[in-house]
């Protein structure tokens, strides 16, 4: 599969001449592989693209679920409302826990956004890394800039289905079998993937191992005996910490979705602006300017992203995880292309449709945002400044690519991009993050539940409510079949319940008298009524 002058790679070579063949024609001086300047490049992009505001977005209903086990107890499953939810694997509840624990034992939204930026950044720098030593320190600094200054990476939300945390493990496991081949390295990373993921992300690992058709990549027995030893383990502990129902509904979860059909562009989406320039690589003279061992390591990433996204789009459950596999696989080959571009090493032909592209991307940019800078720049004043600073750098770039097409100059046009990616970084910081969190998320109103709450005392409900909702609020939720079921909690202290209208107009006679506290209206109009049993309220003093 996309078999583009893939060379018959003898793996018999030692390491030593392997390593000499991968430093051929490497760089000294400002940019040698040594060089500070290099570490010095990814770390500051890492910190505008990624940590800068990195724990600023409230989370989604499906990243509540996280934020809500973080402070619950340590377990083979995520707890949500004090039940098992299969749906959250141990490593992603788990980095949310220490994190939590961190800030004192109660889960916040930095315990969902922190852990899965440092996953995030350190997918970056293993794969700058690996860039540098086959390719060169320039590789290594526009492989960091094309994946932390993407919309996966600025986003990071559940909003494109991204886990960073299982895509840590899977590009681990990618690199190491790439580079390495099916070792003892590549099982433990495989092992963390089914910790974070379950069954998805272990497939997304297997099967390049039998498309690339190198028989140093294939599956070996020292990579598959860790993976059947944390799957033992992590069965072990389910079966005495669960139902051992849960045990078949967490593997088969995965694959009762349905089938994502518009994968492709999802993956297209997470990788912009940079993904696209992937499609470069069938210029002969790009990949003619490789060592065999260079071209070996690019097309094995090209075939992976392949891979990765036709598995994601025909095998249920599997797309979250093709997403952040195909997304670093074609963020690595941008980069490498971009290498060759940028060194003056492609044809003018080359040259040519790379400015055109880059053009295209910036034009698709303007007509996106200058309507909408425009809109808030006069009708927004919150959002005023920053609009007018998006309309300001967007004219200017716009222009700059203008130059570039009529000029053919590459490195405007490169210059272009880079506008675009930091532009990107600047909607969605500035804009985007404060009025999710403003108008389209659950945060204002369970904070202002929670607030009538005394903290850590649990908060009552009698069906599911919103997961997010439930996260805001700061306060445990438990949810209970039936309110008699109130009668049978201790009595030495009231007990707070939310209640939809229906549910306090009709509360039955059996259950303990309630009195009203407060009522909300949620963005529709609809009301939620939180109320109490009888009894004082006694707050310990620390």
């Amino acid at each position: 599969m996309m078999n583009v002058d893939a060379p018959q790679t003898d793996w018999r070579k030692s390491r030593r001449f392997d390593q000499a063949e991968e430093t051929a024609g490497g760089r000294s001086g400002f940019l040698s592989r040594r060089s500070p300047v290099v570490i010095a490049a990814c770390l500051l992009m890492a910190g505008w693209f990624v940590l800068l505001c990195g724990g600023n977005l409230d989370p989604n209903a499906t990243e509540a679920k996280l934020g809500l086990a973080s402070s619950e107890g340590i377990g083979p499953y995520a707890q949500i409302y004090g039940r098992w939810d299969p749906s959250l694997w141990p490593a992603q509840v788990l980095t949310s826990q220490l994190w939590a624990w961190g800030e004192g034992g109660r889960g916040s939204s930095a315990a969902i956004r922190w852990p899965s930026a440092i996953a995030a950044v350190a997918i970056g720098l293993i794969l700058g890394r690996r860039a540098n030593r086959v390719l060169g320190p320039r590789a290594a600094i526009l492989t960091a800039l094309c994946l932390f200054g993407s919309l996966a990476m600025i986003d990071r939300s559940a909003n494109l289905g991204l886990d960073m945390i299982a895509g840590l493990a899977i590009l681990g496991a990618l690199e190491r079998l790439l580079n390495r081949g099916s070792d003892l390295a590549a099982g433990i990373w495989a092992s963390l993937a089914f910790l974070a993921g379950g069954i998805p992300p272990v497939v997304v690992i297997l099967l390049p191992t039998i498309v690339l058709g190198r028989r140093k990549a294939a599956l070996s027995w020292r990579m598959a005996v860790p993976v059947a030893l944390t799957f033992a383990a992590w069965s072990v502990w389910v079966l005495d910490s669960a139902p051992s129902e849960l045990w078949g509904a967490a593997l088969a979860l995965p694959f009762t979705q349905k089938l994502s059909w518009t994968l492709p562009l999802v993956i297209l989406l997470a990788g912009w602006p940079w993904v696209p320039f992937a499609s470069l690589i069938a210029s002969r003279m790009i990949r003619q300017g490789w060592t065999p061992s260079q071209r070996s390591w690019v097309v094995g990433w090209l075939q992976v992203a392949g891979v990765a996204t036709v598995a994601g789009s025909l095998i249920p459950g599997m797309a979250a995880c093709a997403t952040i596999a195909a997304f670093g696989a074609l963020a690595v080959v941008s980069a490498a292309v971009l290498d060759r571009i940028l060194g003056g090493n492609a044809s003018p032909a080359t040259n040519r449709l790379f400015v055109a592209l880059a053009f295209a991307t910036v034009l698709v940019w303007a007509l996106l945002t200058i309507p909408l800078g425009g809109y808030l720049a006069a009708a927004v004043s919150y959002y005023r400044q920053t609009a007018v600073l998006l309309l300001t750098l967007t004219i200017g770039t716009m222009l700059l690519s203008m130059a570039a097409l009529g000029e053919r100059q590459v490195r405007w046009a490169f210059g272009a991009l880079v506008a675009v990616a930091c532009m990107l970084k600047l909607v969605h910081a500035g804009i985007y993050v404060p009025e999710r969190n403003y108008r389209l998320s659950e945060g204002p109103w369970g904070r202002a539940i929670g607030q009538w709450v005394p903290p850590n005392w649990p908060i009552y409900t009698f069906h599911s409510w919103s997961t997010d909702l439930a996260f805001a609020t700061d306060r445990p939720v438990r949810q209970l079949p039936d309110p008699k079921l109130l009668q049978f909690k201790p009595k030495d202290r009231p007990h707070y319940v939310l209640l939809l209208r229906p549910e306090f107009d009709h509360w039955p006679e059996s259950a303990p008298k309630i009195q009203k506290i407060r009522s909300f209206l949620d963005q529709r109009g609809n009301e939620r009524i939180l109320a109490r049993t009888e009894g004082e309220v006694f707050i310990r003093k620390l």
